[in-house]
């Protein structure tokens, strides 16, 4: 067993959160492109099926609040991974299997549940892992969800498009009614849940597809807790030279960081959804093409971005991250709001500076509260519902008023830029004379100034 070192197992359970998280992303992103072929399979209409995302997000925010609670009550993290891993891949696997709207919504539901989960222990994991050395890696952690989210729409995209409800031998009018009532509940579950067709709907191998790495990441999850089911010694002699933080402190320092996570997220997802909607229906008149183009854009440089702060977090603290974050994102909104509505280039600019700007904003957030206070799974827990929020409230106001007052999109960006901006400010005004909650490191400065003295 002088194989399994700390080191070793340490960095064994970092590439395993990094699958994870890649399996996470793209378990978010892949009900987007495959959705018109998940409303054939149920026989329903858009309106009703767009409620397995209202289900999936009511899960997601379930499931990362009772994580939260989870992780700080059970010592044997990796097990309860490996659990919520599991179910993950599972409901992976039976989503394309649904036949009513019923049980395709509850495995939406059970999916978003153990997202949030992971998500939620995911996160504090990795800073555990590295403590005060934890920026690059958390970076990377983001990283590859973004990736997963990228790669998702890439694996469905053979399989889309190609349902012939023909293919179903129950009668399309009866199982939309049955579908959009949910009435009988047991009945319809028993009728019209299960595959009536011995042909497969080719959407069934993308989900397999991800459904599969989901159970491989959990044999790997399932091999660290044979062999490491407890946190690493290292985590363990960091946690116990960390300073105490009055509760009064932490309570003020996560509420200003919810607030940021729930206006950098709620403006990445809003941004992105309402996109298009802007360039088709505002002054500009431009094609859903170009539309779509743009949002691609955006994603490009998300993505790209989000990789190289893998690097620049090495060299630069959090705080500089996101001071440059808000630069950029800022300047973005200023192009947007200034010549937006009249120049096609502005649109493209900003698009791509929001892009470069969101990237790296949540890790950088949640790295720069760590390095004072110690991040508990309870804490992880509420950026994630904050975050959870911020995609679905900011998107909705964007929604509700943009066939009327295109400009929404315009004029939200701008203030979600100032409201970050002048939230970081507060809280950098309360750090700025706080010393990190490394006790060691005090340590070290004093011992290196008494020496001084004594010399």
């Amino acid at each position: 067993m002088a194989i399994f070192t700390a080191t070793r197992i340490k960095i064994f359970k970092t590439c395993n959160l990094y699958l994870c998280f890649l399996m996470l992303g793209m378990s978010v992103a892949i009900p987007g492109p495959t959705l018109l072929d998940l409303q054939n399979l149920v026989n329903t209409d858009m309106q009703h099926i767009a409620f397995i995302y209202t289900a999936r997000s009511a899960g997601y925010l379930f499931g990362s609040l009772s994580g939260g609670v989870l992780f700080d009550m059970v010592a044997r993290k990796q097990i309860i991974l490996t659990i919520f891993n599991f179910v993950a891949s599972l409901t992976m696997l039976g989503i394309p299997w649904s036949r009513s709207i019923g049980a395709l919504t509850a495995l939406m539901t059970v999916n978003g549940l153990s997202l949030g989960c992971l998500d939620t222990g995911g996160n504090v994991c990795c800073l555990n892992l590295w403590g005060k050395d934890s920026g690059p890696f958390y970076q990377a952690l983001h990283f590859t969800f973004g990736l997963g989210a990228l790669i998702a729409p890439l694996i469905a995209a053979p399989f889309v498009g190609n349902i012939d409800t023909s293919d179903f031998s129950f009668d399309n009018k009866s199982t939309i009614a049955a579908n959009t009532t949910l009435q009988p509940a047991f009945h319809n579950f028993l009728n019209n849940s299960l595959v009536d067709s011995f042909e497969i709907p080719p959407i069934t191998y993308a989900y397999s597809a991800i459904g599969g790495f989901a159970i491989f990441v959990t044999a790997l999850f399932l091999i660290i807790c044979i062999i490491a089911p407890l946190e690493t010694q290292g985590q363990q002699n960091d946690e116990s030279q960390v300073r105490e933080r009055k509760l009064s402190f932490v309570l003020l320092i996560v509420f200003l960081n919810i607030i940021l996570v729930f206006v950098e997220t709620g403006t990445e997802v809003g941004y992105a959804q309402m996109l298009t909607t802007y360039v088709v229906k505002g002054p500009l008149q431009l094609s859903p093409t170009t539309g779509s183009y743009m949002t691609s854009g955006f994603w490009a440089a998300f993505s790209i971005s989000r990789f190289l702060s893998v690097f620049l977090a090495i060299k630069f603290s959090n705080l500089q991250l996101i001071v440059f974050d808000i630069i950029i994102s800022s300047i973005g909104a200023l192009i947007l709001l200034s010549f937006g509505a009249s120049q096609v280039w502005a649109v493209w600019l900003a698009t791509i500076l929001l892009g470069v700007g969101i990237a790296s904003f949540f890790p950088a957030a949640v790295g720069w509260v760590e390095k004072y206070m110690t991040v508990t799974n309870k804490m992880a827990s509420s950026f994630c519902i904050g975050a959870a929020f911020g995609e679905m409230i900011i998107p909705f106001i964007i929604s509700t008023y943009i066939d009327t007052v295109p400009g929404v999109l315009l004029y939200t960006v701008a203030a979600s830029c100032a409201l970050s901006a002048g939230v970081a400010f507060i809280m950098w005004l309360i750090l700025r004379n706080k010393q990190d909650k490394y006790i060691k490191d005090e340590g070290t400065a004093n011992a290196a100034y008494d020496a001084k003295i004594d010399t």
